[in-house]
């Protein structure tokens, strides 16, 4: 497969990242090691919360949807980096069991006016449960190389 260009990527092309189903024993260490809040490891104490049981840490889903960005979008590609999120939701929660879908948007695109080596990429990425709910949502400006 040839890598994809700054030039070869189109705006307002969206695309499908694929899936991924959480398991409880993934979710759970996640959070153990990264976001020990209660909703997120103790099943007990995450019964008597809004939430009625446990949910998955929000960076636990964010990280589930970069892995599948990666594999779908960005290992074709001739990116060199981001500049980090613009924005970054956590719509509906997350739980074991649950598929997340994922798609990727480039919203905008500019070419760096300082460096004719690299241009400057709006991606949205937003992923849903099997209802359909959204559950994450960010917008990165990400730099890619130019084949020229």
């Amino acid at each position: 497969m040839s890598t994809l260009y700054f030039e070869d990527l189109e705006t307002d092309a969206e695309r499908d990242l694929g899936s991924y189903t959480v398991s409880r024993d993934e979710m759970v260490e996640f959070a153990r090691q990264y976001d020990p809040q209660p909703i997120h490891v103790d099943e007990s104490v995450a019964a008597e919360t809004i939430y009625d049981g446990l949910i998955a840490s929000g960076w636990y889903t964010a990280s589930v949807c970069m892995r599948l960005l990666v594999d779908g979008f960005l290992s074709e590609t001739a990116s060199i980096g981001s500049f980090g999120l613009e924005e970054l939701r956590w719509r509906t929660p997350v739980r074991a069991g649950d598929t997340i879908h994922a798609y990727h948007r480039i919203a905008e695109k500019t070419p760096s006016s300082s460096r004719d080596d690299r241009g400057y990429i709006e991606n949205e990425v937003r992923a849903e449960n099997g209802d359909g709910e959204e559950v994450v949502f960010w917008r990165a400006t990400n730099i890619f190389a130019r084949e020229s």
